[in-house]
């Protein structure tokens, strides 16, 4: 699961790291000069929207690995999902 979460967003920046490097290379007169910009632009504006949803998705992991690791004592009451559900 952490390794879904963590390759679309590196991979953006990537991208956004090549669009930058190919502009500084591309000659002043060459079309590409006017296309790639925009599309930088949007690539990082779908980084920073990107953020909070990538910050949600690391802590539902981490809550889940916690989860998965918690250990009760024999004979120890443990109140499932929909016991809690029902509840609230």
């Amino acid at each position: 699961m952490k390794s879904f979460i963590n390759r679309p967003i590196p991979r953006l920046l990537r991208y956004e790291l090549l669009l930058k490097n190919i502009l500084t290379e591309t000659p002043s007169h060459h079309e590409d000069r006017t296309a790639i910009p925009p599309v930088f632009e949007l690539i990082k504006v779908l980084g920073k929207e990107t953020e909070p949803g990538v910050a949600s998705a690391k802590q539902k992991v981490e809550l889940w690995k916690f989860n998965s690791n918690l250990v009760f004592k024999p004979g120890e009451y443990v109140v499932s999902d929909e016991e809690y559900q029902a509840y609230i």
